[in-house]
Parts: C-alpha cells; sequence; structure tokens
C-alpha cells in the first residue's frame, strides 16, 4: 500500500471517530441523558458545597432548549464529516464545538473527573486539526476567497471612520426597537 493512500486512510478514520463521538453526544443531548444530576442528595446541599461539575450539569440538564440546540449542531457537525463534499465545512463546525466543549470541561469538570474530559477533547481537536492541515490547499484557497477584495461598495470620508463606533453601539438601540415586538410575544406566550 502506498503512503499516500495510508495517509488518506488515516484521515478517513479520523473523520469517523469525529463522526462517531459527535453524533453520539449529539443524540445524548437530543434523548436529554447526557446532563443532570441524578443523586439527588448532591442537591440537597448549600451550592457553596457542591462541585461546580455537578451545578453545571444540573443547569445544563434543566434547559430542554440548550440539549436540542446543541445537539442539534453536532449531530449536523457530524454528518457533514460524512461527506466528501461537506467534510471541510464539517471539520470547522466541529472544530469550534469542540472547543466549546473544552473550554467547558476545562473550567467545570476537572473537579471531579481530573483531566480526563478535557484531555478526550483536546484529542478529538488535534483529529479535527489533522484533517484540516490534510486538506490545507482547499482551507487557503477558502481563506483567500473569503478575504480577497473585500470593501465597503461606497468611500467615506475620514471622519465617519470616528463616528462608527457610536453609530455602531446606537445600533443595538435600533435593533432592540425592531425586535420588541418578537419580545413581547414571547413574554405573552410564556405567560
Amino acid at each position: 500500500m502506498k503512503k499516500e493512500k495510508i495517509i488518506d486512510f488515516g484521515i478517513l478514520a479520523l473523520r469517523w471517530y469525529l463522526i462517531f463521538y459527535m453524533i453520539s453526544y449529539g443524540w445524548s443531548k437530543l434523548t436529554l441523558s447526557q446532563f443532570g444530576v441524578y443523586d439527588a442528595s448532591i442537591l440537597e446541599k448549600p451550592i457553596k458545597d457542591i462541585d461546580s461539575f455537578y451545578v453545571t450539569w444540573h443547569l445544563y440538564g434543566r434547559s430542554t432548549f440548550f440539549n436540542i440546540s446543541t445537539g442539534i449542531l453536532e449531530i449536523i457537525g457530524g454528518i457533514l464529516l460524512i461527506f466528501n463534499r461537506t467534510v471541510l465545512i464539517g471539520t470547522l463546525l466541529v472544530l469550534s464545538i469542540l472547543a466549546q466543549i473544552l473550554i467547558i470541561d476545562i473550567a467545570f469538570t476537572t473537579g471531579v473527573h481530573g483531566f480526563a474530559l478535557p484531555i478526550r477533547i483536546s484529542g478529538m481537536i488535534m483529529a479535527d486539526l489533522v484533517i484540516l492541515y490534510y486538506y490545507k490547499e482547499k482551507i487557503i484557497i477558502a481563506w483567500k476567497n473569503l478575504t480577497n477584495g473585500i470593501s465597503t461598495k461606497f468611500k467615506y470620508k475620514w471622519w465617519v471612520y470616528l463616528i462608527l463606533p457610536i453609530v455602531g453601539f446606537l445600533m443595538d438601540f435600533v435593533i432592540a426597537i425592531f425586535t420588541m415586538p418578537i419580545k413581547m410575544l414571547l413574554n405573552w406566550l410564556g405567560n
């Protein structure tokens, strides 16, 4: 077997490694079985006495929206890794998901589980980066296409750029006004 074919097979194996975990993690979130604290005695303690892992997992388990939305994103990432046409999109999506999971695991799971979860997620991130490196020529072309020749349609005087931070800040109020009917509807539906 040629060296290139062995490397290509290794990349395919790394893709399926990530596919397996992303779909299984996503599925466990869709079925609401990943998060939560199943030992009620932990939750009977004062919050200052509960390890941050249990507090975090309890809070994540209380949000069906969080579980379903993150589960769907993980499954989509895994599915995108299956197909050659979408592998780069899937790899970039999975990388962003895994980076967030790594931050959560470092911040909240090391007290109970040590570094087992962060190390596993770091391995998955490394696998993802190896896949991206393997397709680096395509990534470079995509990067150039995304960053080359982007500019505003019109030229502005220099002083316009000085007031843009203020205008940008004020846009928050404009968007708040336009989204107010949605907020009022959601509040009405929630009550």
